[in-house]
């Protein structure tokens, strides 16, 4: 057994001794050869259109490459309110729904008040507040955007 692992260990340092002399020995890479300049072989065919840049400018503007923008829309949707929601305050077992109207001082509202646009609220709870839109039961959450229905 270990004469084998002698005749290995041998064998294997004879392969590393060959393999370095033959990469010592070997021919150099020949050199890369410098690049022939001269005249090009092609050129462009005569008669071309010629173009100006303001004519080929005139044209992609007068073109809608990627179609048309869309009308400008009203900054302010119908079904957005005038308050704007602040926050939701605790007094004991009392809650009140804080709003904000542009212009005007903070409200403090509870159960059963209307808003500016007429809602009434229903219910508040801790992170939403339940009101009745034009006969409809929404969800006004403070985390998410939007009413939602019930």
């Amino acid at each position: 057994m270990l004469a084998s692992s002698r005749g290995r260990l041998a064998f294997l340092g004879l392969l590393i001794v060959i393999g370095y002399a033959a990469w010592w020995l070997a021919p150099a890479p020949p050199a890369p050869r410098p690049l022939r300049t001269g005249a090009e072989p092609w050129a462009l065919a005569e008669g071309a259109p010629k173009t100006s840049l303001e004519k080929a400018t005139a044209i992609l503007n007068r073109t809608n490459l990627w179609g048309k923008l869309p009308e400008a829309e009203a900054a302010k949707s119908p079904n957005d309110p005038e308050w704007r929601f602040v926050g939701i305050a605790t007094n004991g077992p009392e809650r009140f729904v804080l709003i904000k109207v542009e212009g005007q001082a903070e409200q403090r509202l509870t159960i059963n008040d209307k808003l500016p646009g007429g809602s009434r609220i229903l219910q508040i709870e801790s992170d939403r507040i339940c009101l009745l839109i034009n006969g409809k039961q929404r969800s006004l959450s403070i985390y998410k955007t939007g009413p939602q229905v019930l």
